[in-house]
């Protein structure tokens, strides 16, 4: 009974993260660039959250935040909705098979998400005609201030997973 506790309690407070995360990002920092860029935390937090989480706990995530963030208005729609399940459950595989769970791994999958979502959707925009290739050199600007909060979502994500282990 006291793991299944703490199992229940650790996915509240990974969605607690994950809400607080968007209520930052879309209050905070929704409308202040950076070097002529928005900063996109959700990412970072989905692939630290499942970095910890394994391939199939992590899709399983990554699936409901990136459905929860569709129905909030992101930018790129239902796009992120496949994006971040697949990244998802890419960070957690990759971590059970290849890399040690540690500050590191968590900037290399951070990284991995950042390019796979705003890649995709940038190159998304620019089929649509809302956006052109020449802005593509504000997508490595992004990616990069986007990463500097790894280190935040890396902690907490770390101290979740020790509470519900």
């Amino acid at each position: 009974m006291r793991s299944q506790y703490k199992k229940y309690l650790m996915w509240a407070l990974f969605g607690a993260l994950f809400v607080l995360t968007v209520v930052v990002q879309t209050v905070v920092f929704g409308k202040p660039q950076f070097f002529g860029v928005k900063l996109s935390l959700i990412p970072v937090c989905v692939a630290c959250v499942t970095m910890f989480c394994g391939a199939e706990d992590g899709a399983i995530y990554a699936l409901a935040c990136g459905t929860f963030w569709c129905f909030a208005g992101a930018d790129g729609g239902a796009l992120h909705i496949v994006l971040l399940t697949l990244c998802g459950a890419a960070a957690g595989y990759i971590c059970d098979r290849l890399l040690i769970r540690r500050f590191l791994s968590s900037v290399l999958m951070s990284l991995m998400t950042l390019a796979v979502c705003q890649g995709l959707v940038f190159l998304f925009h620019c089929y649509l005609g809302q956006a052109s290739l020449r802005a593509a050199g504000a997508l490595p600007v992004q990616i990069g201030l986007s990463a500097l909060s790894c280190p935040l979502f890396y902690l907490a994500a770390r101290a979740i997973r020790k509470a519900g282990a």
